[in-house]
């Protein structure tokens, strides 16, 4: 929906675009922090339950799924150091109760379905913050958005991959 402004009678957009040049820097930063925050809990979170994994066929998808995840870090670690910016980690706390209920849950079942639940619990914990990340942060520089989508449409896609395991 557009506005006409009535002295030059031209329409003028109600959302301005936002490029790199006009973007909210702080709000990046946040954005940033927040994305660095939920890739390396994935990445934790699936490295602390491989070794519970006895299955081949799901040991592999997580082992891809690290790598993808390892590849997002070197893209935002990039993004930062181009803003000049050391992103905030995930607090080590949360980490390692992350780490410790994924370990007990494992101690008592195994099963393939069993891990692609405690994965889709997860991964679905990690949708909903980016859902919230990317409705917030409208002013981010547009690197950061497209970044913000593109792990958002990965993380929906092994959402969707893990129900072959129940």
């Amino acid at each position: 929906m557009t506005t006409t402004d009535a002295k030059t009678k031209k329409p003028q957009s109600e959302e301005p675009t936002v490029t790199e040049n006009n973007c909210d820097v702080e709000q990046t930063r946040q954005a940033m922090s927040d994305l660095y925050k939920n890739v390396t809990m994935a990445q934790s979170c699936i490295k602390t339950l491989l070794p519970f994994v006895e299955k081949q066929e799901v040991t592999k998808a997580l082992h891809k799924q690290v790598e993808q995840y390892d590849h997002y870090v070197e893209q935002l670690d990039e993004m930062c150091e181009n803003l000049n910016f050391d992103p905030t980690p995930a607090p080590k706390f949360a980490i390692t109760m992350a780490n410790m209920g994924i370990k007990a849950k494992m101690m008592t079942d195994k099963s393939v379905t069993h891990v692609a639940k405690i994965m889709m619990q997860g991964t679905l914990n990690g949708i909903i913050d980016l859902y919230r990340m990317i409705r917030e942060n409208a002013d981010v520089h547009p690197d950061v958005m497209l970044l913000q989508k593109q792990i958002l449409r990965y993380e929906e896609g092994k959402l969707e991959s893990l129900k072959a395991y129940l």
